[in-house]
């Protein structure tokens, strides 16, 4: 009787050691890389230097008296209808000091769909000036006043642009900005100023 173990035929199992082609993959690296890079849309950022209200402390670092620059504080609303610009005076343009402070407010209706830039730099540019020393502006802004109407005056405020020697140069106007949110007392837009006296009248002091 013949064993089946003798039929059987024993198999060895080779193993191969196959080597991997990766020159396709690498081409196809080194095509769509500049492809994506060219195809690729980049975004580039800008800002606007702004300054917002600081809250007073006890310890204050003490700057050199350079006398008042004559202007108390200087207000631009920015409103849906327009722009409008208000401020107190302490002292008139030679430097004497008021009596009384007195307050001023001009209005710059919008013109169709557009704001009236010119007039407002124009009248900038006279309070410049008259108060040379004055720097700061308080932006006070509307809700429904876009974002570029706010970049626009934020230009108009901070540098006048002029020609010399055939060369366009700037100087400063109105450089240092802060933003504010609007006060809006019974329905009317009066900005900081009605604010501030409304808390006085209540202290009692005027």
């Amino acid at each position: 009787m013949t064993s089946n173990r003798s039929n059987r035929k024993t198999s060895t199992r080779e193993v191969l050691a196959a080597d991997v082609d990766l020159t396709p993959i690498m081409c196809l690296f080194i095509i769509l890389v500049p492809l994506l890079l060219l195809s690729a849309v980049f975004e580039r950022l800008s800002a606007l230097q702004v300054h917002l209200p600081e809250a007073s402390t006890i310890e204050e670092t003490e700057k050199p008296d350079e006398g008042p620059s004559g202007i108390v504080e200087l207000r631009l609303l920015l409103k849906e209808d327009g722009f409008g610009l208000e401020g107190t005076l302490s002292h008139d343009p030679a430097g004497k000091e008021k009596e009384t402070y007195e307050d001023f407010r001009y209005d710059f209706p919008i013109q169709g769909d557009l704001y009236d830039l010119e007039k407002l730099k124009l009248t900038l540019l006279e309070l410049k000036q008259q108060y040379p020393k004055h720097e700061e502006i308080v932006f006070l802004v509307d809700d429904k006043v876009s974002y570029d109407v706010i970049v626009q005056a934020m230009d108009t405020c901070r540098l006048e642009y002029y020609a010399e020697e055939g060369k366009r140069r700037s100087r400063p106007l109105f450089p240092e900005i802060a933003l504010s949110e609007p006060f809006s007392e019974d329905g009317t837009y009066e900005g900081l100023r009605e604010g501030t006296r409304e808390i006085d009248r209540k202290l009692g002091i005027r």
